[in-house]
Order: structure tokens, then sequence, then C-alpha cells
């Protein structure tokens, strides 16, 4: 579907659901309640105690998708990173459930998250069409090496 020039293939082996584990607790919502902000990073819509709503930043745990604008590093880690972002949100129009294992707040506010859409990882959704990769906590994809 996208060129292999920035997009890297996939191939990467489906892991597993966390949350299939009834020992693990894992937070349940509808997609209607969760934005794609990219390929990476979700937020979240629900409604707090007071009746208001109330917005959660997740992002995906070992996975990476190419960035948009100004934080990506060239042209065409841009046009890939917006169109992941698109891809992202047609995989939860799609779908029906989110399931994610939370774990904790990185340096930005985001909640860590395993995030899976209807039962499979959703990081691993958008790998099977080379928007996304594994990634090594603490090291940078490189969107624009291929």
């Amino acid at each position: 579907m996208f060129s292999t020039a920035c997009s890297g293939g996939g191939g990467y082996e489906k892991p597993a659901n966390l949350c299939d584990n009834p020992e693990t607790t894992c937070v349940s919502a509808s997609v209607r309640d969760l934005l794609a902000v990219d390929g990476d990073t979700f937020e979240l819509r629900r409604l707090n105690a007071a009746g208001g709503e109330e917005r959660v930043r997740l992002r995906l745990i070992g996975w990476d998708s190419p960035e948009t604008g100004n934080a990506a590093q060239c042209a065409a880690e841009d046009a890939l990173g917006r169109a992941v972002e698109t891809r992202a949100r047609a995989l939860f129009e799609a779908g029906s459930k989110v399931t994610f294992l939370p774990e904790e707040t990185d340096r930005y506010g985001r909640v860590r998250a395993h995030v899976y859409l209807d039962g499979t990882h959703i990081g691993w959704l958008l790998s099977k069409e080379g928007l996304a990769r594994p990634l090594d906590e603490g090291r940078q994809v490189d969107w624009c090496a291929d």
C-alpha cells in the first residue's frame, strides 16, 4: 500500500493480547470515545465525576509511527505520518471496542499503554501496512533512513 522507502514493510510477530490474562486489569471503551492523534498516540474522551468531558492521551508501548509537520525529520516521514493518522482513524471507525492496559505516564503526560482494537494490538495492525514499527524503548525509529 505504501512505499517501502520509508515504511519498513511489516511482517512482525503478532503480539499477545495482555488483556486476555484474567489477572490483568485493563480498561475497555467504545472506539467512538477514542481519537487517533497519530499512529502511536490516541486520545480517550470520557466523562468525569462532575459530568464534564475529560481527555486522556495514550501512547503505545513498544511501537512507533512516523511524525507529521515540524516533528517529521523529512518530507517522506511527514507524508507517511499523515497516511498513518488517516488509517488509524479508519480502523477505529470500523472497530467496535478498544481495550488498553495502562502503565506509567511519560514525560509528556501521556499514559503509556498497550492498546487493542477488537482484541488485536493497534501497533501490529498498523505495522502490517508499513505504518508502524516495533520500538526499542529509548531509541527513535528513523523513518527517513530507508
